[in-house]
Order: C-alpha cells, then sequence, then structure tokens
C-alpha cells in the first residue's frame, strides 16, 4: 500500500516537460530535449530491401545552438530495415542519420559517424493533411516509452546504449503545408558504446556460452521481465548484440524495446511460441545456470525501485494518463519481487536451460 502510494504521489504530482537546446558539443551529455528540423519526403526514400542500389539520401539538420544562432549541419539519410521501416507499417520510418567529421565539429553531433533515429511510426496517417489532423496521443507515447525504457537499461548498468530525446520538424521540400513535429529519439552507435567500454563489438554469429557474462545476461533476462519484452534472444542475437572484453567475457547489449509491454504499441505482439497473448502480459526468458544468485538479482532490481520510479517523471513529453500507465505497469513488477511464492512461479521456475 506504502509504494502504491508512493506511485500515485510520483505521477500524479508530476512536473511539465521542460524542452531545452543543447548546451555543448556532446550529444549524450544532456538529456534536455534536442529540438532540429529536417527537410524530408519521406515517399522519395528508398527501401534497401526493394532496391539494391539504395543508398544514403542528402538533407540537413537545422537547430538553434546555445548562443540562439540557427545552424545547419549536412546529413544524410536512409530507412533502416525492420516492421518500422515499411511504408503499410510507418507514416514516418526510423532511419540511420550519417554525419561527417568536418562538419560535426563544435555541433552538439561532433563525433558522431551514423546515428539510429527512432521516429513516432504514426501509422495511419497522412502527411498531405497533417495540419487538420491530429496526431494520436499514444503514438508520441510509444516514443516516450521506449526512451523510458532505454534509461531504464542505463540506470541498470553502464553497458547500455545512450539516448538523447528529440523534438523533430519534418519539412516538406516542395510543400509547407505538410511540415509536421513529432517526438524522436537518437540512440548510440553500437561501435561508439564498444569504444566506451574498451570491448570489441562482436559480429551477429559470435554466440559462445561458454564466455557469455553469466550475470550480465540474468541481468537483462530480468530487466526484460520488468518491461514485459520478449522479443529478444542472446543466442539468436535477435535485438541483442555482444561486446567481447579483454578478459575473455562476452556481454550482452539490448536494444529496440517497441515490441515490449511498457511501450504498449498497438502493433506489438509476444514472441512466437509463448503461452501470453498480450505483450504487457510478463513471461521470463532468462537462463537456468548452477551459479544463479536469485537473492542478489531481485535484491539488486528492487533497490533501484525509487529511481525507477523518478525516472517516469523525467522522461519528456510523456503526458500524465500515460505516466500514471508507466508506473502502475512497473510498479507490478516489484509487487512480484516482493512475494516469494511469485518470485518463485513466474521467474524461477520459468528460466531455460543454457543453450550448447
Amino acid at each position: 500500500m506504502i509504494r502504491h502510494l508512493f506511485v500515485s504521489c510520483f505521477i500524479i504530482f508530476a512536473m511539465g516537460n521542460a524542452s531545452a537546446q543543447a548546451t555543448g558539443p556532446m550529444l549524450f551529455d544532456s538529456h534536455d530535449v534536442l529540438e532540429l528540423t529536417m527537410p524530408v519526403d519521406f515517399d522519395a526514400l528508398c527501401r534497401p530491401t526493394e532496391s539494391p542500389d539504395c543508398d544514403y539520401t542528402p538533407t540537413v539538420f537545422r537547430y538553434v545552438d546555445a548562443d540562439g544562432n540557427e545552424q545547419t549541419l549536412p546529413i544524410s539519410i536512409l530507412r533502416r530495415e525492420g516492421w518500422r521501416a515499411q511504408q503499410a507499417n510507418c507514416q514516418v520510418p526510423t532511419i540511420y542519420v550519417r554525419f561527417s567529421d568536418e562538419n560535426t565539429a563544435g555541433t552538439p553531433f561532433e563525433g558522431q559517424t551514423t546515428l539510429a533515429l527512432t521516429s513516432h511510426c504514426g501509422k495511419g496517417l497522412s502527411t498531405d493533411s497533417v495540419r487538420s489532423r491530429t496526431l494520436p496521443d499514444e503514438f508520441e507515447s510509444y516514443v516516450s516509452n521506449e526512451y523510458l525504457g532505454y534509461r531504464l537499461y542505463n540506470l541498470l548498468t553502464d553497458v547500455s546504449l545512450r539516448v538523447r530525446f528529440v523534438r523533430i520538424t519534418y519539412a516538406h521540400p516542395d510543400d509547407p503545408r505538410r511540415d509536421f513535429t513529432r517526438n524522436a529519439f537518437f540512440a548510440e552507435h553500437f561501435e561508439d558504446l564498444a569504444r566506451r567500454m574498451g570491448a570489441q563489438l562482436l559480429p551477429g554469429d559470435s554466440f559462445d556460452p561458454e564466455r557469455l557474462d553469466l550475470d550480465a545476461a540474468d541481468q537483462m533476462a530480468l530487466f526484460n521481465f520488468m518491461v514485459g519484452n520478449t522479443d529478444w534472444s542472446i543466442e539468436n542475437q535477435d535485438n541483442v548484440f555482444l561486446l567481447r572484453y579483454p578478459d575473455g567475457r562476452d556481454v550482452p547489449v539490448l536494444y529496440d524495446l517497441d515490441m515490449s509491454g511498457l511501450v504498449n504499441a498497438h502493433y506489438a505482439r509476444p514472441a512466437p511460441g509463448l503461452p501470453i497473448s498480450k505483450v504487457k502480459h510478463r513471461y521470463y526468458l532468462g537462463y537456468c545456470h548452477p551459479d544463479m544468485d536469485w537473492d542478489a538479482l531481485f535484491a539488486k532490481f528492487s533497490g533501484m525501485e525509487e529511481d525507477i520510479m523518478k525516472m517516469i517523471i523525467e522522461t519528456p513529453w510523456l503526458g500524465r494518463g500515460d505516466r500514471r500507465e508507466s508506473g502502475v505497469y512497473l510498479d507490478s513488477f516489484f509487487d512480484t519481487l516482493d512475494s516469494e511464492q511469485a518470485r518463485q512461479t513466474r521467474i524461477i521456475e520459468r528460466c531455460r536451460p543454457m543453450p550448447e
């Protein structure tokens, strides 16, 4: 009961969103909202899965710097692969943004080469009449909640992708009436994380159970259970990549959380073959192994509860109702941790054998 009151106080009396321009050259050193404008015609972007000659398309980012001066940064963009890159699924696809060193010096993007930009998707909307149509709140909340998921993973471990929230105006090159502004976020490049950690980014077929850092794997599994994510696999490296450290350990890193119960996107489904019908229904997919210290794992997450609830309040552009819903959903995870029987039946007894 005390925790439920604690959650309610945080969610109901949350402060409003604060948006600010980047104040320094390093993109991921700030959690202020970065405001950008990008000229783009999404209908004209080629699709890598359909055209072998598909390449990056030149455009620019326009933004106001810390001194109040308008700046223009040349970039190029390319559709990413996956569900959200398909026109039938999303009005605005997820994209890669490529930079050049000579253009980024002294900008928020200094040192960046390629970044993933996750958009609001916006299925079923037409940019032709965007001014007369209201974007459903759910599409904006998808971005905020997925961003929240990444930030929660940052709380759990430093071996995680950093993110930066963006309010981006998509400016149509030929028709200003089709301009619109939505939420998005940048995620750190895998190779940049590897360099920060002093580790090697492994290719996608590198799973070796003998090298796997089991503590990191256990943390990832319980984190995914917390946010209701079943769209991941360490052995198959589905939405997971591996970093090899100098001591020989392979540490898994998680990405892409749009299929999680925390985001609760209208298109999300649990992973095939699981006995659950909704993404908000949790299912534990971690490994069983002799060195498993369940008490220590549960204690680590329990100790993060207050910081997790505070992070909901700090998440930009998450409305009061969405904050309440996310808070209640995450609070139900801690209810599970508080119950010895629930821990045993919903987590411990569902661990899977280690793959060979």
